[in-house]
């Protein structure tokens, strides 16, 4: 197979992209492939030697000189048409991922896309001054951008897990192989290392064989979060504990001016970049490995970290899932302190105990093996090439309010199909008349319209009615009878289209119902039997004013008092309360708003005389003493005395 790797960084430079790309290059064709790598360099001439094309480009030396291509190269395009490539396999986005997409549909070849960055934890270089708006458009654009790219792709590779379920929350279609970059581990050997190099390491920093040693290996930006091992030692209890960062950065000096400010420069130690066949050492020659940044794809330095026997300590992520098992290949932390614990737990084992896992954090690798890594991407190669032969091509379009009822024919089948297409999918397929797909994408739609169709329905109820999402659930299994997995979609598509939202839901209800009487912790109640997230109750709930609560129950205790007074006073200021607390409300809030009723000083003469009048009636058929005993049982019940009860029933008597 011929194999075409566009990529906009390449060696000299050093990177993850860098790594995983001249891994898969040398893999390949050790199983006998021919791999071209399409790159640019600083220059404005296109330099071609030993299969790797540099194409002209521009050096950005704010984002680590990082070289800019323009996606249009006339005569680059004439290069990538004698390469003759069988499969265009894209790693980055920029300028050569835009003309590998171009020389894709010019040179009708299929098109694989590796998702090897988490974007939306890198903008904070285009926010310096981390403006929660700025940041908000930036990653919706990120969630727009890497959505497209996905989508015009006949295949993608994710790192891990954790990319995969990113790019499916970004809407994404196409298929997508979780395959973790293969890593050539074979120099991280401790046993393959030059003893007297490995032995030099500490010296050269100042440290000795008993101090307890952590490293740090990768680029030095906020986004690596260095900050929480640079605090940690703050926090730990071992004072011979140090810790060595490797690596070059932008924010090298943000670094180095905090380890100042927290007088820990005796104990942090910066080593400035080294050359990559030194990596290995500086691993080796300390105790564990440490990072605390979220933003990792796949976590390839953890991997060579466990390669050379290290422990490793990182901050809970999924990409860590396969790699960490707690105590024994790693440790997870969420921050500073927890990591500061762990670590003394770790070096408060003897030297030996440390040791004596290294071997099963070696067994953690075998994964990632790079013939495994060929293997796999190989067959993500097959998939696209046999997708790319099956192909749908667009005859009619039609409006179909939030979709597109679009028809297709295929090759070999004379039978027309009709999809209905979301209009926003549309547009970032490009879809116009004579416009192709491949059939995975076909699939994909052709499944989903028993969604779309179920959606059209959904759409109408609530534009009829406020809904949240426990409702249109129900709504949906009684009447449209959809399986659980498609009502989360429909679910997640109303959201999308912000025609149900939570959120807002749980305000606007709370605020209505609490005009219409009820209590906030009634109101709690109804919000929780809608399943509404617990987050959005509270936040509801703090909206609400709590003197409306006071007027509610002054309201509802008067409502009480209208219906109902043949009862003692004290009997029917206990009524009042317990119905207050039933209702929701507080036991203060119904004592303050049964202290708002006025009551006549002759309340209890007249409600015994109501009381003794109804008793009369019920027990009427009764003889004279069983009906007196009767009637004076009913009005203790009623909460009389009994002294108030026989003088009223003997002046009645007297009567």
């Amino acid at each position: 197979m011929r194999v075409g790797l566009f990529t906009d960084a390449y060696y000299p430079d050093i990177n993850g992209v860098v790594s995983s790309v001249a891994t898969l290059k040398e893999a390949l064709e050790k199983r006998g492939h021919t791999v071209f790598v399409i790159s640019n360099h600083k220059g404005s001439d296109i330099d071609f030697k030993e299969n790797i094309l540099r194409l002209p480009g521009l050096e950005l030396k704010k984002f680590y000189g990082y070289k800019l291509s323009s996606p249009i190269q006339f005569k680059g395009s004439d290069y990538i048409r004698d390469m003759n490539l069988d499969i265009i396999h894209v790693q980055t986005e920029a300028g050569i991922g835009m003309f590998a997409r171009i020389m894709s549909k010019s040179f009708h070849i299929p098109l694989v896309y590796t998702y090897h960055t988490m974007y939306e934890d890198y903008t904070h270089y285009l926010n310096p001054l981390d403006l929660n708006l700025i940041d908000e458009g930036e990653k919706l654009i990120i969630r727009k951008f890497s959505k497209y790219w996905v989508n015009h792709s006949l295949a993608v590779i994710a790192p891990s897990m954790k990319t995969k379920k990113k790019l499916i929350d970004y809407g994404a279609h196409s298929p997508i192989f979780v395959i973790p970059t293969g890593l050539d581990l074979s120099h991280f050997d401790r046993r393959s290392l030059d003893q007297d190099i490995l032995s030099s390491i500490r010296p050269s920093l100042n440290l000795t064989e008993e101090d307890h040693v952590v490293t740090f290996v990768g680029r030095i930006a906020k986004e690596k979060a260095i900050d929480i091992p640079i605090k940690a030692l703050k926090y730990s209890k071992d004072e011979n504990l140090h810790l060595v960062i490797v690596g070059k950065g932008t924010d090298l000096e943000y670094y180095q001016n905090l380890v100042h400010n927290l007088d820990l420069e005796s104990r942090v130690h910066f080593t400035g970049m080294i050359d990559k066949p030194m990596v290995p050492y500086y691993y080796s020659a300390f105790d564990c490995f440490v990072s605390a940044s979220v933003s990792e794809t796949q976590g390839m330095t953890y991997i060579e970290a466990l390669a050379s026997g290290l422990c490793v300590f990182g901050r809970r992520d999924e990409v860590l899932d396969e790699l960490i098992d707690e105590g024994i290949t790693g440790y997870y932390f969420d921050d500073e302190i927890e990591l500061a614990k762990k670590l003394d737990e770790f070096f408060a084992q003897d030297k030996e105990e440390r040791i004596s896992v290294s071997n099963k954090c070696i067994e953690k690798t075998i994964p990632y093996d790079t013939d495994i890594f060929a293997r796999d991407v190989l067959d993500v190669y097959q998939f696209a090439i046999k997708q790319y032969e099956k192909k749908y091509t667009v005859e009619k379009m039609e409006d179909a309010n939030d979709f597109l009822l679009v028809t297709f024919s295929s090759d070999g089948n004379k039978e027309l199909r009709k999809l209905l297409i979301p209009l926003e999918d549309v547009v970032d397929l490009q879809l116009e008349i004579n416009s192709v797909i491949h059939t995975e994408l076909f699939d994909n739609y052709d499944e989903l319209q028993s969604v779309y169709k179920a959606y059209s329905k959904v759409k109408q109820h609530c534009l009829q009615k406020d809904c949240c999402s426990f409702e249109i659930q129900k709504y949906c299994h009684r009447y449209l009878d959809l399986p659980n997995e498609d009502i989360d979609v429909v679910v997640h598509i109303l959201e999308q289209k912000l025609l149900i939202n939570d959120r807002i839901y749980a305000i606007d209800k709370a605020q209505y119902w609490q005009h219409s009487g009820k209590s906030i912790n009634e109101i709690s109640r109804k919000l929780r039997s809608l399943h509404i997230n617990e987050d959005f109750i509270q936040e509801a709930l703090s909206k609400l004013d709590k003197e409306k609560e006071r007027e509610n129950v002054i309201w509802f205790v008067k409502h009480i008092k209208t219906s109902s007074n043949s009862q003692s006073r004290k009997m029917f200021s206990q009524r009042i309360i317990q119905k207050c607390l039933n209702a929701g409300f507080s036991f203060d809030d119904a004592q303050y708003a049964l202290d708002q009723l006025e009551f006549k000083e002759d309340f209890d003469e007249e409600a015994l005389e109501k009381s003794i009048r109804k008793a009369k009636r019920l027990y009427s058929n009764f003889e004279e003493d069983t009906k007196y005993n009767k009637i004076r049982m009913y009005c203790i019940r009623k909460g009389f005395s009994v002294d108030l009860i026989d003088n009223k029933l003997k002046e009645i008597e007297d009567d």
